[in-house]
Parts: C-alpha cells; sequence; structure tokens
C-alpha cells in the first residue's frame, strides 16, 4: 500500500473551488493548456509521505501515531499565496502555500514528533524540509520547458485542522484516488 499522512481542506473547500475556477478562467495567464487540475476530493495538506507499506505494519504505524495526534489541540493552516512548486525553475505543480517562516509553529512541531514516531517504528519518511502546501494543479508533459507565469495575489485561506487521516493513494488512469484508511482526532 502507498500511504501518505494529511489532512483534508478543513471547511475551505468552496474558496479553494473558488479561486481555482478564477486560476482557471480564459485570461487569467496561467499554461492552462499544460495544468491538470487537482479533484476536489484529492486536495489535502501532506504531513509525511510513507510510500509502500506492508498491510501488515499498519498496527505499527496506528501505535506511531496515535499518541503524537492526541497530544496536540487543533490547528489552523494559513495559506497565504500561490507557489510554483517546488520552485520555479522546477515547477511541477501549482500550490497554495503558508508563509511559515518559524518551524517552531505548531503545525512543523506536529510534523516533527509524526516524523520521529514513524522512524523510531522503522517507518520511511522524506528528508527534506518541511514545507505545507495545497496542490491546486500539476503541470503536464514537458515541464523543463516551462515558463512561470507570474502568479496573482490571493485573499488567505484558513485550514481547520482537527485530525489527521491516513491515506492511501491508489494509481489510476486518470488522477490518483486518495482513500482515508484511518483518522486520527487532536486533543479536544
Amino acid at each position: 500500500m502507498r500511504l501518505f499522512l494529511g489532512f483534508g481542506a478543513g471547511g475551505a473547500e468552496r474558496n479553494i473551488y473558488e479561486l481555482c475556477q478564477r486560476l482557471s478562467a480564459p485570461g487569467a495567464l496561467l499554461p492552462q493548456p499544460t495544468l491538470r487540475w487537482v479533484p476536489a476530493e484529492n486536495w489535502h495538506v501532506t504531513l509525511a509521505f510513507l510510500g509502500e507499506v506492508a498491510t501488515s505494519r499498519l498496527a505499527n504505524l496506528t501505535a506511531a501515531l496515535e499518541p503524537v495526534a492526541a497530544s496536540f489541540p487543533p490547528l489552523q493552516l494559513r495559506l497565504d499565496h500561490l507557489q510554483w512548486f517546488p520552485a520555479p525553475t522546477r515547477a511541477r505543480m501549482l500550490v497554495l502555500a503558508a508563509s511559515t517562516a518559524d518551524a517552531s509553529d505548531p503545525l512543523h512541531e506536529l510534523q516533527r514528533q509524526l516524523v520521529q514516531a514513524l522512524r523510531v517504528e522503522g517507518f520511511h519518511t522524506e528528508r527534506r524540509a518541511y514545507r505545507p502546501h495545497l496542490t491546486l494543479a500539476r503541470l503536464r508533459g514537458a515541464h523543463k520547458q516551462f515558463t512561470p507565469a507570474p502568479l496573482p495575489e490571493i485573499a488567505p485561506l484558513s485550514l481547520e485542522l482537527a485530525g489527521l487521516t491516513l491515506f492511501e493513494s491508489i494509481s489510476t488512469r486518470g488522477a490518483p484516488v486518495y482513500e482515508p484508511l484511518q483518522h486520527f482526532g487532536l486533543a479536544a
């Protein structure tokens, strides 16, 4: 099973949908033929990507995640700008991103503790710095020849984080399907 840990759009779905409509409208100055918009049911913010995990390890995974999730109160994530990700010169996605410069904020601390708990249990996670974002669209085809368009300013969106979800990423001919497997509530 190909797994990742994240959270959904937290009540901001309508605002995200309206933003996508504005960005995909004719004259929006974005490279429409090269963008594949992410379906609304796939909007999420990843906390940790686990990759392939054997079904037999799900109990260990739950044991690692539950105590960390239960030790954090509900959080908010403020997504305040659009960004070509991972960088304009190597763009693969158009994302809603957070300007969190402080790696000690509660979301970064939650992510750090989750990754630490997963590694203690022998799960592999990415080692790059955590950059919270929500993917709006993916670039198709030869993105090496892509010249990034200037991105408009947006009104900030706030996502409510009341719990984490363990997702299975299922490949299909079209967009992948993200199947929720388990939910971990944050402390009330």
